[in-house]
């Protein structure tokens, strides 16, 4: 038996809830006039003239064009975000509680100074030296705001080291487990994958990651992603610092029986393809690289980037043609994608 929903659903007087198989929408209005929004995003303002056929439909999107989408990603990858501060003191909350929260306040308020990394360590370090047992969480956020800048990467440096010694006692502070559910950081994993959780002990081990990398200290981000929960996430991770490392032998033991289900598992059939081309097995990469970019519902961003890495492999195997066919798909995709232009100038200078 199976249970099946009516495509439209009246839940109040003019109200109705619309469903279908790519999104759930709500509806409202009176005859001649109408407002919908669904779960993409999409905004559609109806206003016509009952009974005479006559209407005007209207379509914005709360995403934005895809350029506008693009250059909100590319912000967005620049370095760890942070982001919303809902806990807050009880009524018999002590003075440390109090001057932690005061901070939050100050430094996530939208419509304030919007402080610069530096400024944000000065601001914490004058509480700290007020409350010393503050030092764990607030270093923790002061690393949120020094990791992804040239002139703040020494300090993110020394405080990730720190904080990574100290993870057990500061996720178990009772501040930190009481407001760190209230911040909730994006991180980018790699080009196309991001995670968007709350600070926690995993959210924390990737910023280290990145951190280290940052600094070419390559070798202990590995060790520190074989510390952590094995998930999807930690695997593309952990394929990206070993695809750095060239060792290619570990990336094929981390895709191993990968299915492309999803952009993350896509994402490591491309890793695998990149393992496979560096080890000169040509014909390994292109399958998974095929494998990789089949779902035509993958997102934009990782079907371009198993184009990009498979021209590389047609460009192995002599077949400048067929490298500058992907590159051209991508293009047409993305005119502005990293690289694709130069690439595809360089083979016909060679032909």
């Amino acid at each position: 038996m199976s249970l099946r929903f009516r495509r439209s659903m009246k839940i109040a007087p003019g109200i109705r809830l619309n469903f279908n198989k790519n999104s759930i929408g709500i509806s409202a209005g009176v005859p001649g006039a109408r407002i919908s929004l669904n779960s993409k995003g999409d905004i559609y303002r109806s206003v016509g003239i009952p009974g005479t056929g006559l209407s005007s439909v209207t379509r914005t999107s709360t995403r934005g064009t895809a350029r506008q989408r693009a250059a909100r990603a590319e912000q967005e990858a620049q370095a760890p975000t942070a982001s919303k501060v809902t806990p807050s003191p009880g009524l018999f909350a002590g003075k440390a509680e109090r001057a932690f929260y005061a901070f939050l306040l100050e430094i996530y308020n939208p419509e304030g100074h919007q402080e610069s990394g530096k400024e944000i360590v000065e601001l914490a370090d004058k509480v700290i030296a007020l409350h010393p047992g503050l030092e764990l969480p607030l270093k923790a956020v002061q690393t949120l705001h020094t990791v992804g800048s040239d002139e703040t990467i020494s300090i993110a440096v020394s405080l990730a080291d720190y904080l990574w010694s100290k993870r057990i006692e500061l996720f178990a502070h009772p501040l930190a487990k009481k407001y760190f559910t209230g911040l909730t950081v994006k991180i980018q994993i790699t080009p196309g994958i991001s995670t968007n959780d709350i600070l926690n002990l995993d959210t924390f081990g990737f910023i280290y990651v990145e951190v280290l990398q940052q600094v070419m200290r390559t070798s202990e981000a590995l060790a520190v992603l074989e510390e952590m929960n094995a998930d999807q996430l930690t695997a593309i991770s952990l394929a990206d610092v070993e695809l750095e490392l060239k060792d290619y032998d570990s990336v094929l033991e981390t895709t191993d029986d990968i299915e492309n289900e999803d952009d993350a598992t896509a994402l490591l059939l491309i890793q695998r393809g990149i393992a496979f081309r560096e080890k000169g097995l040509n014909d390994a990469a292109r399958e998974s690289f095929k494998k990789a970019i089949a779902k035509k519902d993958r997102s934009e961003a990782i079907i371009n980037r198993g184009l990009f890495e498979r021209h590389f492999t047609y460009i192995n195997d002599h077949k400048k043609s067929l490298a500058i066919k992907d590159l051209e798909k991508i293009l047409s995709n993305e005119s502005d994608y990293p690289g694709a232009m130069d690439a595809i100038n360089a083979l016909e200078k060679e032909a």
